[in-house]
């Protein structure tokens, strides 16, 4: 490895990132426990009907696949750090709203469902600022690293974290999640204004350059002022930027079929673990636990893969491996097979997308990049909306004359002839596009 190389993999990160990772963790453990708790408290409602749980989780997704590339427009018109604090507090403030409904028996599934979609919409505007925002904390070379640590932590705080405690606090009523929630995001919002409040001033920032000759850099994340213009200009040039751009619109592009197919598997995967491996609930929670430990390494290893593979060749080996080992998933449904793959495939699936993150974060021109951000969310989580429609569909569709066993690992083989597919037509293309765009 270059000195370059080795600088960039011990270089600290600084204070600033480690009190923005730490309000990302707290923030994601508040995730986690609503990823228990909502589908819990909405089928206590619906005990019987499996439509209203489905309906409460695609409110909350619907807010990616509409309102991402308006809070990408926020997030480049004013301070990052003071957007995600707004964000959170705001929720704080629901999940307070949501506790009182629920202790006092008001809530329903349609209040539910209004109460995921504000969930969902301050997410959107709170993630897209994160990730704009860690440019302005972390040197172009570390970006691979501190998107790792962001990635793992995540992954920490909801699946071991979150989940688990989500289920614990259900023990004690309904209710009582919801509040945690609001202990949670207090801890995240204290960590930010840390942040915010130990900005450098905009005027002595430094600026980077970006590709085209575009100065960028911290003093756009601390809420330097620029000229405004109408949302929908902003909206249309941070769109042209993320198209123009060839490598981003490859990306774009890959993402559209990936993501489609990876949110089949993930909308019937709990009744393939049920029915084609016949485990429980406690199996369920172990093949998660999984995949999360493998998502933890991979966050964790992606800067080290990134420089010792040659240049541009991370994304498509992790596409590559991912593909071969949902394949094998699909051909052989044993849970020592399954729970490997998941693991491997954890990390595989993380990699890529610290790989893509960091890339993005360092070919953008700073003041485009929560829009580009946005636009990019918007193509990945709008296609997860309707991958989880469409693996309802693929399931019930093909157990019309296969097995439900059979069915429920098509979504599997279909994840890998995707991500297979995408290397084959795509793969030698976005590699050339990597090494001649991230230099």
């Amino acid at each position: 490895m270059s000195a370059s190389t080795n600088k960039a993999l011990t270089m600290p990160l600084g204070g600033r990132f480690w009190a923005l990772w730490s309000a990302s963790l707290a923030s994601n453990l508040s995730d986690g426990v609503a990823m228990i708790a909502m589908p819990w408290l909405a089928s206590s409602l619906a005990p019987d009907n499996a439509a209203p749980v489905a309906l409460v989780a695609a409110f909350g997704r619907i807010p990616w696949l509409f309102l991402a590339l308006p809070a990408g427009v926020l997030v480049d018109r004013v301070p990052r750090f003071t957007l995600m604090v707004a964000s959170n507090s705001l929720r704080m403030l629901l999940w307070g709203l949501l506790a009182v409904a629920v202790f006092f028996g008001w809530v329903s599934i349609p209040l539910l469902a209004v109460f995921a979609a504000a969930f969902g919409a301050l997410e959107v505007c709170h993630d897209t600022a994160a990730e704009t925002a860690v440019t302005s904390l972390v040197d172009k070379e570390g970006l691979e690293r501190a998107n790792g640590h962001l990635r793992s932590g995540a992954v920490v705080a909801q699946e071991f974290g979150g989940r688990p405690l989500g289920g614990l606090v259900l023990a004690l009523g309904l209710f009582v999640p919801f509040l945690f929630n609001v202990g949670a995001l207090l801890v995240s919002v204290l960590a930010l204004l840390r942040v915010r409040a130990t900005a450098p001033p905009a005027d002595t920032a430094t600026t980077r350059q970006a590709p085209g000759g575009s100065v960028s850099g911290p003093s756009a994340a601390t809420g330097a002022p620029r000229e405004l213009r109408g949302v929908g200009a902003d909206l249309a040039e941070g769109v042209r930027a993320l198209w123009n751009q060839p490598l981003l619109r490859a990306v774009a592009v890959v993402s559209v079929f990936v993501n489609t197919a990876f949110a089949t598997m993930l909308s019937t995967q709990v009744l393939f673990v049920r029915d084609a491996l016949g485990l429980g609930p406690a199996g369920f929670g172990l093949l998660m636990a999984f995949a999360a430990v493998g998502g933890i390494a991979g966050g964790q290893v992606v800067a080290w893969l990134r420089a010792a593979l040659p240049h541009g060749t991370l994304p498509v080996v992790c596409l590559t491996g991912s593909g071969l080992l949902y394949l094998t998933v699909a051909l052989f449904p044993s849970t020592p097979v399954v729970a490997g793959a998941y693991f491997v495939a954890g990390g595989l699936v993380l990699g890529y997308g610290v790989a893509m993150t960091s890339v993005r974060q360092r070919i953008t021109p700073d003041r485009l990049l929560g829009r580009v951000n946005a636009a990019m969310r918007t193509v990945t989580w709008g296609m997860s909306a309707v991958g989880m429609a469409l693996g309802g569909v693929l399931v019930s569709s093909l157990s019309s004359f296969l097995d439900q066993e059979d069915a429920l690992r098509a979504p599997y083989a279909l994840v890998g002839a995707v991500c297979l597919g995408v290397v084959v037509f795509f793969g030698r293309g976005l590699t050339r596009l990597v090494r001649e765009n991230d230099v």
